[in-house]
């Protein structure tokens, strides 16, 4: 008899496998297999203070087979690069008031994930510590590879008539400065994009982003390319001159 082929195609939380016996006799069955994990968790405390721990606990529910990694992405960046073995408890800190995306990926024991995403707001700093308000928000999502990072979205959030720098170091940048002011639309605030810079990198290249307004003590972003590690990334605030970074006011 000769061996039939198998094809499996994953649709809702139910499986159809039509199974080839033959040249010329097929029968299919349909098996009411159990879906992918639910991946949820929750933290505390519920509004964090800047460089204050903050406790991450999955409640992913059970529903195919036993969930046997927990994969925890604290900044929205794509991938889970060093995160991919981690635990049902995690911690993280942030070093600025600005909102944070965790992403916490559940897999079971047949190969089935699922991708929970939360926003944990920050405490608001008192107007005394100087900082922007709202805190502008840096986002950069994109693929890891080996050698080099495909940037999909490169995107800033800030109060309007802040000014944005990004400048980027090696010869292989589309250019290496570039200055823009954020604006607002019916009084929201709207993502000012980097089309230029949604590209793909090698390793050995540094964005930097800086987002400053005047007297007030704004953001700054590094995110450096490395060969065979994830992107470092490093979140601060700026200077009231808009130039060094400076460690975050707590209160």
């Amino acid at each position: 008899m000769r061996r039939g082929r198998v094809r499996t195609a994953q649709i809702g939380l139910a499986a159809i496998c039509t199974v080839v016996t033959g040249a010329s006799q097929a029968s299919a069955s349909l098996y009411n297999l159990a879906g992918s994990p639910r991946a949820s968790f929750v933290w505390s405390p519920p509004l964090p203070q800047i460089g204050e721990t903050i406790t991450l606990r999955s409640t992913s529910t059970e529903l195919g087979g036993r969930i046997t990694k927990y994969a925890w992405d604290f900044h929205d960046n794509g991938p889970f690069g060093a995160f991919e073995e981690g635990a049902p408890v995690a911690s993280a800190s942030f070093a600025t008031p600005a909102p944070h995306v965790i992403r916490l990926r559940v897999t079971d024991q047949s190969g089935a994930s699922n991708v929970a995403t939360e926003s944990v707001q920050m405490a608001r700093p008192p107007a005394s510590a100087g900082l922007m308000y709202p805190f502008p928000i840096v986002r950069i999502t994109g693929h890891v590879f080996a050698f080099r990072v495909t940037i999909s979205r490169l995107a800033v959030e800030a109060g309007a008539g802040a000014l944005i720098t990004l400048s980027c170091t090696q010869h292989r940048c589309p250019i290496h400065f570039k200055r823009r002011t954020s604006a607002s639309k019916g009084g929201r605030l709207i993502w000012t994009r980097f089309p230029r810079f949604e590209r793909s990198f090698p390793a050995g290249v540094a964005l930097t982003i800086r987002v400053s307004a005047t007297g007030e003590i704004g953001a700054y972003t590094r995110f450096a390319i490395r060969r065979r590690r994830f992107p470092a990334r490093l979140d601060s605030c700026l200077d009231p001159s808009g130039v060094r970074p400076i460690a975050c006011p707590a209160r």
